[in-house]
């Protein structure tokens, strides 16, 4: 019996070759067509590597000039404490002895009720961002929108909130509603919705669709979908991700104090421009154990929420 002839008698239509050989070709132009991406991707990274470096004028010896200019700064701003004197108290005066703590940290409870007010400041514009990028994410979902052109709206609408950097968000709200930080939380919420909004949406698209096909079945309606058949699927992921943000958001605060958005920030501004001594290095200090005691606690709560044992 010949290749071509089939048990029975019947004759195999001609095909140029038998499967496998038909499939080890398949494989080998598929290879070939990956191997010419990849090389075509790799010269479009060291080209734009190379125009990045050119146009950053990122030189070794560039680098090496600036980093001693680094220690020469901070050594401008760190305290001359003094150890026959360093935990005296203010005296009968009221005036604190210089090259004590108390000397050093004069203005503490104001900076502590500034990190309180920048704290408060990343929780309001996390809650208000977190839920309009709930609210966006149904529609923003190529899976879920109810309508080509809600999916396209709500799409370039989360764009911009995230394209435009927080702290030009900020200078217009303080333009238009003054100093303090109202203005802060204003820019931190619309930048918050635009980056979680389209995280929402990616996790949405990845959402099983039997739930949504089973609610579908009895009548359900598309706001009723979401709620009870996509929504507890990707709660635990919206949870973490809304953590995650209220940390960026936390050193967000800390930032967009420089142009008047309250906060942290504005203090170390003004110890920047009209001080550079050592009270720039007492508020750096404060800045960064409030946001290390900021993720350590929002670990704890993420690691509460989602189960200890997922991650094992």
């Amino acid at each position: 019996m010949s290749d071509a002839t089939l048990p029975g008698g019947a004759s195999a239509p001609a095909t140029g070759g038998s499967a496998v050989d038909v499939f080890e070709r398949h494989r080998a132009e598929l290879q070939a067509s990956k191997r010419v991406m990849n090389i075509f991707v790799l010269l479009v990274f060291l080209v734009a590597l190379a125009l990045s470096v050119w146009v950053s004028d990122f030189l070794p010896e560039r680098l090496a000039e600036g980093i001693p200019r680094i220690f020469e700064y901070f050594a401008t701003i760190v305290p001359d404490l003094q150890g026959d004197v360093l935990f005296e108290g203010r005296g009968d005066d009221g005036r604190a002895v210089p090259g004590s703590l108390t000397f050093w940290y004069a203005d503490f409870w104001t900076y502590v009720e500034l990190i309180w007010e920048t704290i408060l400041m990343a929780i309001t514009a996390t809650l208000l961002g977190t839920a309009v990028a709930y609210a966006l994410s149904f529609p923003a979902a190529q899976n879920l929108a109810p309508a080509r052109w809600i999916y396209w709206i709500s799409r370039r609408f989360l764009e911009f909130c995230r394209g435009v950097p927080e702290i030009l968000l900020a200078l217009l709200f303080v333009f238009m509603i003054g100093i303090g930080p109202l203005a802060g939380i204003l820019a931190i919420a619309i930048h918050s919705a635009g980056a979680l909004g389209k995280l929402f949406a990616e996790v949405n698209e990845n959402a099983s669709s039997r739930p949504i096909e089973g609610i579908t079945a009895v009548g359900g309606t598309w706001f009723e979908k979401m709620a009870y058949a996509v929504t507890p699927q990707v709660l635990p992921n919206f949870f973490s991700y809304a953590l995650l943000r209220f940390e960026i958001n936390v050193r967000a605060s800390s930032i967009i104090g420089f142009v008047g958005a309250g906060g942290i920030g504005q203090e170390l501004n003004r110890v920047i421009s009209f001080y550079s001594d050592d009270r720039v290095l007492a508020v750096l200090i404060l800045v960064v154990l409030m946001v290390t005691v900021i993720d350590l606690i929002s670990e704890r709560i993420r690691l509460g929420y989602i189960g200890r044992e997922n991650f094992k």
